[in-house]
């Protein structure tokens, strides 16, 4: 008769050690915690390819290796590209990559006190929401085409409340079933000990998160790109 432990070697990698297979939640106070977990099951632990929006590589410590190629509007460190990424195609090939993370800027409009963000003094700010919406368009349509079948992308964003609540995650979701993509996971990163204005009046709960979806490329990119142009 089969013993149990025998079963068990038949399911998983004999190469692999029970004891040592590691299981994620999808909730990190660490951000390299969760993209090393991301790499590990998304990416069959093989590194990050392409980073075109790498400002000063901040991802890439503690265990997270730096990516093939690196690109930034205003490169901050050597070895960075310089390049618009958020309306100008990447000097990519066609199909050319297995995995992509994007980070763009998600604070738009200049009323109230947006200018006093730490984030609107280092990083672009938009003028209103349709200019981001157009920004994510464009990085997610040019990540369908340089994407390999299957391929990864994957998407931080954060909802942002100002007078009211944008549900930002909702509108990547969309832009990215649009362009053929498949929402396969995502894991959330939890800032708890942000910085809060104890003088002023609340009127929403206070995001202390950000997401980090991982889309896996389904949709045939010659034929989607082909019906939008």
């Amino acid at each position: 008769m089969t013993k149990v432990s025998e079963l068990k070697e038949l399911i998983f990698n004999p190469l692999t050690p029970i004891s040592s297979m590691k299981h994620y939640k999808s909730v990190f106070e660490n951000e390299q915690e969760l993209l090393k977990a991301i790499i590990d099951i998304h990416l069959d632990g093989k590194g990050i390819q392409l980073d075109p929006m790498y400002f000063k590589g901040n991802f890439y410590k503690d265990g997270v290796e730096q990516p093939e190629f690196k690109f930034d509007l205003n490169p901050q460190v050597e070895g960075v590209e310089k390049s618009d990424a958020g309306f100008l195609p990447l000097p990519i090939e066609f199909e050319g990559i297995r995995s992509v993370i994007l980070d763009p800027p998600f604070l738009f409009g200049i009323h109230g006190k947006t200018k006093e963000y730490y984030s609107s003094k280092t990083h672009t700010i938009f003028a209103d929401f349709g200019e981001l919406e157009q920004c994510y368009f464009n990085i997610i349509k040019e990540a369908c085409r340089y994407l390999i079948p299957n391929g990864i992308m994957i998407f931080k964003c954060q909802d942002y409340t100002d007078a009211k609540t944008t549900m930002t995650h909702c509108v990547v979701k969309d832009i990215a079933e649009r362009w053929g993509f498949y929402a396969k996971d995502m894991a959330i990163l939890v800032k708890p000990n942000k910085v809060t204005n104890p003088n002023t009046k609340q009127r929403h709960l206070r995001k202390i998160h950000t997401y980090f979806w991982v889309f896996q490329k389904k949709g045939k990119a010659r034929e989607l790109l082909e019906l939008e142009s």
